[in-house]
């Protein structure tokens, strides 16, 4: 696990749990809202390679506007799953897993009839847009707001057609098979700090064969109109992108966003400058986002 300081000094403090569920102990960190009554939860699901320290700035600027962060590290990732149990994960435990948060979210409300907020970058976003159309607890949202969607590959980071046409073949085959990514370090922000502490703690963003064929049909599926048309028509959605993002390509992003009723509350926000992590942003631009956050948040 990364034992190199972060570039950042939080107000707060998060509450780390380990829970465990089918397997695993889960690494679990609940940030309190800084105000009470906190103004509502959020349900955040992180990116490929990802772990909860990533988010300690987003969450603590956050959580001191008054709003509650559940997270955890997912099964194939960060403390959840260390060593071996790196990447391995599949389309049915991913929403299992997350189903299973969701829940104990639900449990601890002192106010039952409080809905939840979900969010997620990248991956997770991939995650987190498919719920709000057949997730076991979309009644239950109040809200989605998501960065970076892995819908579509940027032409910069995405496999060549034959790499990509193999791909079912070796999942059908081999799909514990692990591989790098090879992402660019360089794509993920333009803030100095964080970009040199990921690559300082994170030598190689390794996943299995089977947890990148997941998470590109998950992608690709955002781009079934006959899908999308099945957003629930009562969950607002805002979707931040950079402009500068060459891990996911902010295309792909568009044409999933045209999909969404017109019925649904819903915003698309290019955000000038940025590169995929636009959490993980210089401080102009992780502002600027943070802002808008709040405001889906306090609108709705």
């Amino acid at each position: 696990m990364p034992d190199a300081d972060i570039p950042y000094t939080s107000i707060g403090s998060p509450v780390v749990e380990y829970v465990p569920y089918e397997g695993l102990n889960f690494k679990t960190v609940v940030w309190k809202a800084a105000t009470s009554p906190k103004k509502g939860t959020i349900v955040y699901i992180h990116g490929f390679c990802e772990h909860a320290l990533l988010y300690t700035e987003f969450f603590d600027r956050v959580s001191q506007k008054g709003y509650e962060i559940f997270f955890f590290d997912q099964r194939g990732a960060g403390e959840t799953s260390p060593g071996k149990w790196v990447g391995k994960t599949d389309e049915f435990h991913t929403y299992d897993d997350l189903d299973f948060m969701i829940e104990r979210v639900l449990a601890a409300r002192t106010d039952k009839s409080e809905k939840i907020f979900l969010a997620g970058h990248s991956m997770g976003s991939g995650i987190a847009l498919n719920y709000p159309i057949c997730g076991k607890y979309r009644d239950e949202l109040r809200g989605v707001f998501v960065s970076g969607p892995l819908i579509e590959l940027h032409p910069s980071t995405r496999p060549n057609c034959l790499k990509m046409k193999l791909q079912p073949v070796i999942n059908a085959i081999a799909p514990g098979l692990k591989i790098d990514s090879k992402i660019n370090y360089d794509y993920i922000t333009s803030n100095d700090g964080w970009r040199e502490y990921i690559r300082s703690t994170d030598k190689k963003l390794v996943g299995t064969i089977r947890q990148f064929n997941d998470m590109f049909k998950r992608g690709w599926k955002l781009l079934e109109p006959s899908h999308v048309q099945k957003w629930k028509a009562d969950v607002p959605l805002l979707v931040f992108h950079g402009s500068d993002d060459k891990i996911n390509d902010i295309a792909g992003t568009e044409k999933f966003f045209k999909l969404v009723p017109e019925s649904v509350d819903r915003e698309f926000v290019t955000v000038s400058g940025s590169k995929h992590s636009v959490f993980l942003e210089k401080e102009e631009i992780v502002a600027n986002v943070i802002e808008k956050v709040v405001e889906f948040l306090g609108k709705h």
